[in-house]
Order: C-alpha cells, then sequence, then structure tokens
C-alpha cells in the first residue's frame, strides 16, 4: 500500500511542475508574439518618419509617445523570452503571481505609452499615461522577485575543509 504522503508530495511535484511549464510557454510565447507586434510597430513608425506623413510630423509629443511604446514594448518583450529561459533552466521557481505581473506589466507599460499618444491633449499625454507606472511597478516586483526566487535555488558552495 503507497504512503499517503509520497502520494500528496508526488502530486505538489506534478502540479509544481505543470505551473513551471505553463509559466514558462505562456511566458515565452508572449514575449515572441510582442517582439514580432513591437518589432513592426517599429518598421511602421520608420515608414511614417520616412515618408514625411504630416500627421505624425506635426505632433513631437505623439512621436515621443510612440517611440516609447516601441522601445518598451520590444525591450520588455526581450524580457519575457530571457526569465522564460531562465525559469525553464531551474534558475528560479516563481509562483504565479509573479509569472502573472511580468507578463501583464509587459503589456500594461507599452500600451500606455501607446494609447496616450494615440489620443492626448495639447501639451499633455492621454490618460492611458497612468498605465505606465502601473505596469512598470509590476514589471520590477517581477523582476525583483525572479532574483529572489534565483538566490533561493542557488546550492550553496560551503568550503569542508
Amino acid at each position: 500500500m503507497a504512503n499517503p504522503a509520497t502520494q500528496s508530495s508526488g502530486k505538489d511535484v506534478s502540479e509544481s511542475s505543470r505551473r513551471k511549464v505553463l509559466c514558462v510557454s505562456s511566458m515565452g510565447l508572449q514575449g515572441w508574439l510582442g517582439f514580432a507586434i513591437w518589432m513592426t510597430f517599429g518598421l511602421l513608425l520608420e515608414g511614417l518618419l520616412g515618408y514625411k506623413i504630416p500627421a505624425y510630423l506635426a505632433d513631437p509629443q505623439r512621436r515621443e509617445l510612440f517611440r516609447l511604446a516601441h522601445s518598451h514594448g520590444t525591450l520588455l518583450s526581450l524580457l519575457l523570452v530571457l526569465a522564460a529561459l531562465w525559469i525553464g533552466r531551474g534558475h528560479a521557481v516563481p509562483n504565479r503571481a509573479v509569472c502573472v505581473s511580468l507578463r501583464l506589466g509587459t503589456i500594461l507599460l507599452p500600451v500606455g505609452f501607446l494609447l496616450a499618444g494615440i489620443w492626448h491633449f495639447e501639451s499633455d499625454p492621454g490618460f492611458a499615461i497612468w498605465l505606465v507606472p502601473l505596469g512598470a511597478v509590476m514589471v520590477i516586483f517581477a523582476v525583483i522577485a525572479l532574483f529572489v526566487s534565483s538566490r533561493r535555488t542557488i546550492p550553496s558552495t560551503e568550503n569542508s575543509d
């Protein structure tokens, strides 16, 4: 007869492994998809600039916010791919909140810049700019939590002389 403690810990390990795989695959997919979207958006911005589209050139605030959306979206997508690789190799074991926070933060931050640039006041960004600090805090929380999780998984190297 099997020991119930062994069965439940095996179930916990299986559940933990399943959550890790789900976190890694969703982060990786979102990272690559985001990378493709934001790089395409950057190409569109280059086209607007290259063809000297008046609606884009006449509004320096819109240009700046769109560039911020493109750069933050691209780099945060790269961060997602790197985090997925880091977790997948077993260097960190984050909980669900960390995965959700990182994934949601990498969406909110660049989308906040984008929406604030689409519709804004004469000299101020639109109301959607409030998504930027919210997304930034979520990304910072997730990065710090990944660091702490990484520190816990590093085996101790004690000198036994």
